[in-house]
């Protein structure tokens, strides 16, 4: 799901541009939004917090999309429920809440869009809820896996055991017993930092 690349142009064109390296925060928890990001290039993971401080991934932010969390945020003026960080070099436009506000009135697309989004991520976070809930832990992690390689378009993905246990909500203990399984299995190839889909 993305906007309307004439719209994506105007939003370039109007609103501040920045490319952010990897590892970097957009959004943290408990912040006061105060600017909409969208994704140029690139891409940032949203993480969702307990009342432990266990962060679990919810969903990749993709080119051409927006975080709706930080859309109902800025317009709002809620504080942050979500930590957002980008997976690698990421160009990102960053609009103010009022300019966005403004695109509702100006850009009838500009509301499907967002409204698109809503029920994209809504969907997204029904995944999760059912992938914790019902999913084997085996799984759960392959279907992660799958999904990094398909953002970075290789089967080769740098990562560690204990970025996996964060990004699922398990432990590092955890993870590399299932990988080892997973191994086993010949369902991927694990190595320092890196792990290979077979």
């Amino acid at each position: 799901m993305q906007t309307d690349p004439s719209l994506l142009r105007k939003l370039a064109d109007e609103n501040d541009v920045r490319i952010l390296p990897a590892g970097e925060v957009v959004l943290n928890f408990q912040a006061y939004i105060k600017s909409i990001p969208i994704v140029l290039r690139g891409h940032i993971k949203v993480t969702g917090e307990d009342d432990q401080g266990n962060e679990i991934l919810l969903y990749y932010i993709k080119p051409g999309e927006s975080c709706v969390m930080a859309i109902l945020g800025a317009l709002t003026g809620t504080a942050s429920k979500i930590k957002a960080v980008t997976v690698e070099e990421t160009e990102i436009i960053f609009i103010r809440p009022e300019k966005a506000a403004r695109l509702v009135k100006e850009y009838p697309g500009w509301a499907e869009y967002i409204f698109t989004l809503y029920q994209s991520r809504f969907e997204e976070l029904l995944q999760v809820v059912t992938n914790v809930s019902f999913k084997k832990m085996d799984d759960r992690i392959v279907d992660l896996l799958r999904e990094k390689a398909k953002i970075f378009g290789s089967r080769v993905i740098d990562i560690t055991h204990q970025q996996i246990a964060e990004e699922i909500g398990s432990t590092r203990e955890v993870v590399t017993r299932i990988l080892k399984k997973l191994e086993q299995e010949d369902v991927l190839r694990t190595g320092r930092g890196k792990i290979r889909l077979v």
